[in-house]
């Protein structure tokens, strides 16, 4: 799907890069700060992180204006994310039904949105139908706890795993024929710095049984996944480790927008697990799979189709 970015997207792109890692910043923090260790600068994290947000709810909502005839189910996104703050007077508002209303709205406009922009995108983006599935069956478990105050019993990991296989894939795959040899040799070794942000803690806790119970109640509150098998961490943050390295080296290579797609899906997908607290968080990795979408350009997979059909 072909898109082209004015001034003012860039800005945009820039402002929600920018917040989508500072809030995460903040979720990091914010876990780990009942533990017993002394965090450097820990006030200025928060504050940081509190900014990200605000630039995050700014970018998202002007984002949805400015791509809105590429895909239109964005728009109502945006202005449900807009007057979301509105609701937050009403006593009580997160048990009121009009709220449960909003959610499911937004899910239905978000599934509708993650349809609309895969069916004008490339067929390269069907690589990524597992972090597709992984994004709605999230959002039908999100409603699955704040609706019916289930919470159903899935292996989150397998499909954590084969979202990043398929990206993995994507990243690979992008753009083979189109780019320079040294280029893309420079943008999978310039990612490598990428991989050693979680790739520490993966040696820490598959060495030592204390760290990993310590970090089997942190990492699942920093990203909100439960694990079925409590044995499960390492493998986790190794496909952590993975998805950050072709994150990077996907932008390196120049597909800024379906990177920062997959970093707001990563980031924020499996807060659904106990339910989305905010509808921003709810609205992220659904604007992120629109995101992973749009950032490639060529014939339609929706073109193909009529061509087919035609014949």
């Amino acid at each position: 799907m072909s898109l082209r970015q004015g001034g003012l997207l860039k800005l945009t792109m820039v402002f929600l890069a920018l917040g989508s890692v500072l809030q995460f910043i903040l979720q990091f923090v914010a876990s780990v700060s009942f533990l017993p260790i002394k965090i450097p600068a820990l006030p200025l994290l928060t504050r940081l992180g509190e900014v990200g947000i605000y630039l995050s709810f700014v970018s998202i909502v002007t984002l949805s204006f400015l791509i809105w005839p590429k895909v239109k189910a964005l728009l109502p996104l945006g202005l449900i994310l807009m007057i979301s703050p509105v609701f937050t007077i009403v006593p009580d508002y997160f048990a009121s039904p009009w709220w449960i209303a909003l959610e499911v709205g937004v899910v239905v406009l978000g599934i509708g949105a993650i349809v609309e922009s895969l069916l004008k995108a490339t067929p390269l983006s069907l690589l990524n139908l597992p972090t597709f599935f992984m994004v709605i069956i999230l959002m039908w478990v999100a409603l699955d706890v704040d609706v019916v105050h289930s919470e159903a019993l899935l292996n989150y990991l397998a499909l954590f795993d084969a979202s990043v296989l398929g990206f993995a894939l994507y990243t690979l795959v992008w753009k083979t024929k189109g780019l320079r040899m040294r280029r893309a040799l420079a943008s999978y070794g310039g990612a490598v710095p990428a991989l050693f942000v979680f790739l520490p803690l993966y040696f820490v806790v598959s060495g030592n049984r204390f760290m990993e119970i310590i970090m089997n109640m942190v990492m699942p509150s920093v990203f909100g996944i439960v694990f079925s098998n409590p044995y499960s961490l390492p493998v986790f943050v190794l496909s952590l480790s993975l998805a950050l390295y072709f994150i990077v080296a996907l932008a390196l290579k120049g597909n800024f927008l379906a990177s920062l797609g997959y970093f707001m899906i990563v980031t924020t997908t499996f807060l659904g697990v106990n339910g989305y607290h905010l509808i921003l968080y709810m609205i992220y990795p659904l604007v992120g799979s629109v995101l992973l979408n749009v950032g490639d350009e060529g014939a339609s997979i929706l073109f193909k189709l009529s061509k087919s059909v035609q014949r």
